[in-house]
This record gives C-alpha cells, sequence and structure tokens, in this order.
C-alpha cells in the first residue's frame, strides 16, 4: 500500500503538468481535430486558403463545392498575421489554380463551412496539393446577424422617413419638364459622344503634358534662378523705363525711314536681284569646280601641289605642251572678230576630222543667255 502511493502521486502530479502546459492552446473542444472525414485519408491533399475574417469558423467545418460535402477545416492559424486556413479534399475534386473561397453560413442557426468555386475565368493550371488560396481571391458571406444588425439600423432612424421627401422633390423636379430632360439627355449624348471620339487626342493631351511637366521638374534649378534673378531685372527695367521709351520711340523712327527709303529703291532692288538669279544659279553649279580650281588660280599655270616638284633652287624643272591646232588659234585669236571660223575651216578642208577638234565657241551655248528660272 505504502509503494502505491508515490506511484499515485506522480501521475497525479504527471497529469497535472500536462493540462496546465496544455491551457495556453486550448480553444475549446470545437477546435480539436477529429479523425476521419472527408479528404483526411490517403486519397485526400492539402490546401492552404488565405482569409481576411474568419468569423466564428471552426476546425473540422465542411468545405463544399457547388454545395456538395467535399472536404473539412483541419486547422485555422494565423501566418504572417494573416488568418490561415487548412483544408483537405477529396482527391477526386478538381479545382483551377485561382480558384475562390468563401465563408458561408450553413444555416441561420450559425453553423458556417467554407465554399470554393471556380472564377468566370478559370485557369488552366489545376490546384495541386500544397498549394495556397492568396487574399485576393477569398472572402465572407455577412452573417445573420449582421444583417439583422443592418437592418435595424435602417429602421432606426436609418433614413428611410427621408425617402417620402426625397421622392416628392424629384416628382416636382421632373413634372412639366419631360421636355427639358429629353432636350439635355441628347445634347448630353451628343456631348459624351463627340468626347468619346476624342479620346485619343485627350490622351496625348494628357501625355504631352505630362513630359512637359516631366521636363518642368527637371529644370526646377533654372526656374528657382530665374524666379530670384527675374525681380531685380525687373527693378532695373523699371529704373531705366524712360530711355527703354526713347529707344523704342528711336527704332520706331528708324523703322520709318528705313520703310521709305526701300520704298524708293523697290524696284531698282527688285531689278538687281532678278539679275542675280543668273550668276548666282551658275556659281552654285560651278561650286565643286571653283574649289579645285582654287589652288590652281593661286599658282598660275602651275598647280600648288607641284611647285616643290618643279622649282629646284634656281632651276625649273617643267614640261609644257602647247595646242597651236588651226581650231584652238581660231578660237583663241579670231573668236570675234570677222575672220571667225576662217582657220577652223581651213584646217578642215585638209582632211581634219571635226570629231577630234575642240569646239567652235561660236556654236557653244552661253550660259549667261539661258532664261531665268524664277524662285531659284
Amino acid at each position: 500500500m505504502s509503494a502505491r502511493r508515490p506511484l499515485r502521486r506522480g501521475a497525479a502530479l504527471l497529469l497535472a503538468a500536462m493540462i496546465l502546459t496544455s491551457c495556453g492552446n486550448w480553444r475549446g473542444i470545437a477546435n480539436v481535430a477529429l479523425p476521419g472525414g472527408l479528404g483526411t485519408g490517403a486519397d485526400g491533399y492539402t490546401v492552404y486558403v488565405q482569409m481576411p475574417d474568419t468569423l466564428a469558423l471552426n476546425a473540422n467545418s465542411k468545405v463544399m463545392v457547388a454545395d456538395v460535402f467535399v472536404g473539412t477545416v483541419r486547422a485555422i492559424n494565423l501566418k504572417n498575421w494573416v488568418a490561415t486556413l487548412t483544408l483537405t479534399l477529396q482527391k477526386g475534386v478538381r479545382l483551377p489554380k485561382n480558384a475562390t473561397a468563401n465563408v458561408g453560413q450553413t444555416s441561420l442557426l450559425g453553423s458556417q463551412h467554407v465554399e470554393l468555386a471556380a472564377p468566370p475565368h478559370p485557369s488552366p493550371q489545376p490546384l495541386h496539393d500544397g498549394d495556397t488560396i492568396p487574399l485576393r481571391n477569398s472572402s465572407a458571406y455577412p452573417t445573420t446577424e449582421r444583417t439583422l444588425a443592418s437592418l435595424a439600423t435602417v429602421l432606426h432612424g436609418g433614413g428611410i422617413p427621408n425617402l417620402e421627401v426625397i421622392a416628392n422633390e424629384v416628382n416636382d423636379m421632373v413634372s412639366g419638364r419631360a421636355d427639358q430632360i429629353g432636350a439635355f439627355l441628347r445634347k448630353l449624348d451628343t456631348f459624351i459622344d463627340q468626347l468619346n471620339r476624342q479620346r485619343d487626342d485627350i490622351t496625348r493631351a494628357i501625355d504631352s503634358t505630362d513630359r512637359l511637366l516631366s521636363y518642368v521638374a527637371r529644370q526646377s534649378d533654372v526656374l528657382d534662378r530665374v524666379f530670384t534673378e527675374l525681380p531685380p531685372l525687373i527693378k532695373h527695367l523699371d529704373d531705366q523705363r524712360d530711355l527703354l521709351i526713347n529707344a523704342i520711340t528711336a527704332t520706331g523712327r528708324l523703322g520709318d525711314v528705313t520703310d521709305k527709303t526701300l520704298s524708293a529703291l523697290r524696284a531698282d532692288l527688285t531689278q538687281d536681284l532678278r539679275l542675280l538669279q543668273r550668276p548666282l544659279k551658275q556659281l552654285g553649279r560651278a561650286g565643286p569646280y571653283v574649289v579645285g580650281a582654287l589652288p590652281f588660280a593661286v599658282t598660275f599655270p602651275l598647280e600648288l601641289d607641284n611647285v616643290p616638284k618643279i622649282v629646284r633652287g634656281d632651276y625649273l624643272n617643267i614640261e609644257a605642251t602647247f595646242d597651236v591646232t588651226m581650231s584652238a588659234v581660231d578660237d583663241a585669236v579670231l573668236t570675234g572678230t570677222g575672220f571667225s571660223g576662217a582657220l577652223r575651216a581651213l584646217e578642215q578642208s585638209w582632211g581634219r576630222d571635226p570629231s577630234t577638234m575642240i569646239p567652235d565657241v561660236r556654236f557653244t551655248p552661253n550660259p549667261a543667255d539661258a532664261p531665268v528660272e524664277r524662285g531659284q
């Protein structure tokens, strides 16, 4: 008898320690996981659901799909400050990865369940074991208590007596003004239609304004300096306003004199500009050749690049070819005289082929005689 008494005392102390250590985690008999149930066997899989509000939901509550009992709520935990449900579902339940979850009330007595459903646009990927339905895809239906509380608020000073006043005022406003209201609605429809047609321009204007404001924001230092230095400048101009007025008046008199002078010379200036069109046009055409001839013009008759090769001390190393054919002499000496073309004809009579002779200047078009092209 004496040996059993210490054994009983040890068992009692052990039982008391177990009860005391488990008191912190005790949340009621309703939250104790029961053995068995749908989805708890080897053929089930686990899904986690983040909930904004679990209401009065308990562990062991039903999980339903299309009003069919398909699983069980195994646990309700707080993970990263978000209520997270642990659901076990039957293996045959197929849901998309973006499935939705809602906490609903099964009966008026307060029993609640979790409802899983596919969204209007389901994902092609299925919901697998260990997946989590995020907070954005979950919600909770209003409970009976909340519905009755809202109804009581409306019935007791919730504004229902004011509905009659609102209805009377709306009736007074509309009565006898059907034509005006119809015309206003038609104009509003036209306005909205035109506004809708201009939406691209409005969007472009908003984007342009955004870019302008971004550019102005980057130039904030420049704007600050301008606003800082501009007031002293304005004050200085205000002090010198008499000089500015005199300068503006003098500029006006100069403009009058210039207008009178140019008006008198308008015809001559027009004629001079008209005559300058032809040489300027030819000069523009000859521009590439003029640039290439400038080195030759400085050291005529030698090219500038060849001068160091030709002049060697007091000696000239040069070779020249002179064209003294009758056609060349005719063009160079007799052009413009009464004998122009005589030597050329004599050379041809001796059998010279005209195609091998230099062109006859008498029949070569003169660029100065070309018609003036207006606007060039």
